[in-house]
């Protein structure tokens, strides 16, 4: 048998991390649901979490940060405001507007919904940075909408109106991320990706700590399970996968992280029948497999852009 290569051994490394990311990504709406069924609120959910994360993201920080030459430090200081704006875009409004849409909606649709962030990535380019948009990328758009038209039909069907309600919730989340990705592309190539990741969400995190307290979210009280089971969640859907995909991508490159991120949203439909059994029909797989395809397709085209630019 022949020996990995250095190349070849960090690709599947890159490759195991991403994995892992998408995996643990697709457990945090099982994760959310379990808890809902014992009467906690989506925001009260999504503040202990972050509470229960605080701690991880606060030594991952201090662990980069020390890295970092004394250069790189003073410039991170100096941008310390649009760091913190960007992060929360990206991990306090996004994952607010997402907690309380999975309220709504199914897990499996949420996940579906939200994976259409780098569709609007690309729209986002288009309209704020003049991106040219090629007929490739326009028909990726296409078969990405078409498939969540489709799901949404049969969203519907289950949820009735409380699927509109959802759905705007989960496309607010949506938006906010991507807005978050393409500001961070700006702002975070000097850095360690840990490092801004880290610092972003724990500006959020404080954030939505705050918010929750003020708001008076009941907090105390709940049955052992929920807070088990939002333990799990920071640890196994946050904290690493966060790390998981931040290490992944900068070792096999953003567009490969996003092709195999789609396992998520198959990694979700497949948990929710077997944990909350929900039902897969198969107008939803078919929905589910043009966003997908249109997703991959939106991918490919910019990495064939990106080597020929």
């Amino acid at each position: 048998m022949a020996e990995a290569t250095p190349n070849s051994q960090k690709y599947f490394i890159g490759l195991l991390y991403t994995v892992l990311g998408a995996a643990g990504f697709s457990l945090k709406a099982i994760f959310a649901k379990l808890c809902y069924q014992d009467g906690i609120s989506g925001f009260a959910t999504l503040t202990l979490r972050m509470l229960f994360s605080l701690p991880f993201y606060l030594a991952v920080f201090c662990w980069y940060y020390a890295k970092e030459p004394p250069p790189l430090q003073q410039n991170f200081r100096r941008q310390i405001l649009p760091v913190s704006a960007t992060g929360l875009l990206g991990y306090y409004f996004a994952s607010w507007f997402d907690f309380v849409g999975l309220e709504y909606v199914s897990a499996s649709f949420e996940r579906l919904l939200l994976f259409i962030y780098p569709t609007l990535v690309f729209i986002i380019s288009f309209v704020w940075l003049k991106v040219r948009a090629g007929r490739r990328e326009l028909a990726a758009l296409a078969i990405t909408y078409a498939g969540i038209g489709l799901s949404y039909y049969e969203e519907r069907n289950f949820a009735g109106n409380a699927a509109n309600i959802g759905a705007v919730y989960i496309l607010l989340a949506a938006v906010t991320y991507a807005i978050y990705l393409v500001a961070t592309e700006r702002l975070a190539h000097r850095y360690s990706p840990l490092l801004f990741t880290s610092f972003a969400i724990l500006v959020s995190s404080l954030a939505i700590i705050a918010h929750g307290v003020l708001a008076g979210e009941k907090l105390l009280g709940h049955p052992p399970r929920v807070y088990w089971l939002i333990l799990a969640m920071a640890i196994f859907s946050t904290v690493l996968p966060s790390l998981f995909v931040a290490l992944g991508i900068a070792l096999i490159g953003s567009n490969r992280a996003a092709v195999i991120g789609t396992l998520g949203p198959v990694l979700t439909i497949w948990l929710a029948h077997r944990i909350l059994g929900d039902a897969i029909t198969p107008a939803q797989l078919a929905g589910t497999a043009c966003v997908l395809l249109g997703v991959t397709l939106l991918a490919i085209q910019h990495r064939r852009k990106t080597a020929h630019g």
